[in-house]
């Protein structure tokens, strides 16, 4: 049968390769762990190095699965073209077989057609079946590599040319003496047939258990295939799932740290401001006092000094306050966020050309101070955006709550959003950080027809829980 000659020294190299391809992927899967492991021992020091590493090293697993379950399935299919290549071999060599057979037993009947009535038609036709054996011959000799078949093969083909050599001593005998003489001839060519048809049967039988051993093999192949797409799928569904944990957890610790950031500077900013407020603010008090108080006391041009440096004083005072104010801005009570908007929205209408007004049909309580810190700056942000970029004559700030979800929008009538602008900005990623950082969702999107652009934030209650 069509088998390379090394064949049978290969027949359990299914299972050897599968087993090593097991054993490279958990050898590169250790080694990858480990070269990790030694990685996150300064975990501690940067989180976004150590999610990097471990995003590079789930990457790198599920890549070793790939190749490993690649590797299977290409070898796998190798042996399977092998075999089809093989078992079309086989069939070729069997059709050859029988009909180097079938030609024998041919050349014979023509051979003893001529002896009976020495028709030369009949030497034609032998002639012609002997040529067909020789290249039955010569195709089983490129069909067949199985060693033992081809010991069976070269006496299959001793025999056959013996056989067809005691036709043409019969033809010569028929030809030069009589019908008498070929008969004494005949015996040994009949043995002859027997051995061959002996011969054959052998073939036929190495050819039926060499396609056993294939059909097994590919079975085999067949079954380990199976085993590896399944521990690959499994694996790498477990990986995807790890990897969405780890990733999970990583993303709200990062979230987490991210609001712990924003409460700091919040909270800091609330200390200097109130440091500005009961420090400073009260000392120049005192001093604007004590001025007044010498401004009695003196007369001439050193009282209008005294009351020049007042108003100084007093103007210092003012805008004291209203640093303190910025860094502090909305109160510490759960309306306060209300009260903030308000106060921005009359400030930037006392201040610019523009109509600004505030809309808040019923309480908005925000029990979070953080949460109402940000939304807060959100729109400070937004309304000095518009005022800076779209040259907006209205801003609208309203704020509305319903059983699920509280919703602070900001709407001007200014250029909008042309295609240049709306790319991410400082200032919009700015919103946007700070919107999840509370776990708000923040939309940007053009005012239509009217033009101008509408700032959505959406913070859901259970954010506030």
């Amino acid at each position: 049968m069509g088998f390379d000659k090394n064949e049978q020294s290969n027949q359990k190299s299914p299972a050897a390769r599968t087993g090593f391809v097991l054993r490279c992927f958990c050898r590169i899967a250790s080694i990858l762990y480990y070269y990790q492991s030694l990685g996150t021992t300064t975990r501690h020091m940067n989180i976004r190095n150590d999610l990097q590493r471990w995003v590079i090293f789930g990457f790198a697993l599920a890549l070793c699965v790939l190749i490993g379950i690649d590797s299977m399935s290409y070898y796998t299919a190798k042996q399977y073209g092998e075999s089809v290549e093989v078992v079309k071999r086989t069939h070729r060599a069997m059709v050859n077989l029988q009909s180097a057979l079938a030609d024998l037993v041919s050349a014979e009947s023509e051979v003893r057609g001529y002896v009976i009535t020495e028709d030369k038609k009949f030497l034609e036709l032998h002639h012609r079946s002997a040529v067909e054996v020789e290249i039955d011959l010569k195709e089983l000799d490129n069909l067949i590599y199985d060693p033992v078949n081809r010991r069976n093969l070269a006496s299959f083909a001793r025999l056959a040319r013996a056989r067809l050599a005691r036709l043409q001593l019969t033809v010569e005998t028929r030809q030069k003496t009589g019908f008498d003489e070929v008969r004494s001839a005949s015996g040994p060519g009949k043995v002859l047939m027997d051995e061959l048809r002996q011969v054959a049967s052998q073939i036929e039988d190495r050819q039926n258990q060499l396609l056993s051993e294939r059909n097994k093999i590919a079975r085999t192949l067949a079954g380990q295939t199976e085993l590896v797409i399944f521990i690959g799928s499994v694996f790498a569904v477990g990986l995807l799932v790890l990897s969405m944990m780890f990733l999970g957890k990583h993303i709200a610790q990062r979230e987490r740290l991210e609001r712990e950031v924003l409460e700091i500077s919040e909270r800091e900013q609330r200390r200097i401001g109130q440091d500005l407020h009961d420090g400073v603010c009260q000392q120049l008090t005192g001093v604007s006092l004590m001025s007044r108080s010498l401004q009695q006391k003196l007369t001439g041009s050193l009282a209008a000094e005294v009351v020049q440096i007042t108003r100084l004083i007093n103007e210092g005072i003012e805008q004291t306050r209203l640093v303190t104010r910025g860094l502090h801005p909305v109160p510490d009570e759960p309306m306060g966020l209300m009260v903030a908007l308000k106060e921005l929205v009359n400030r930037l209408a006392d201040s610019r050309e523009i109509l600004c007004r505030f809309v808040c049909d019923h309480p908005v309580p925000i029990p979070d101070r953080t949460a109402a810190t940000n939304l807060y700056r959100i729109t400070q942000e937004a309304v000095q955006n518009a005022i800076r970029h779209a040259n907006p004559k209205n801003i609208e700030v309203v704020l509305k709550r319903d059983e699920y979800q509280v919703q602070l929008t900001v709407t001007d009538d200014g250029l909008g959003m042309t295609p240049k602008k709306k790319g991410a900005g400082l200032g919009l990623e700015i919103m946007n950080y700070r919107a999840r950082s509370i776990g708000a969702a923040l939309a940007v999107r053009s005012g239509g027809e009217s033009g101008g652009t509408v700032i959505t934030c959406t913070l859901p209650l259970d954010s506030l829980a």
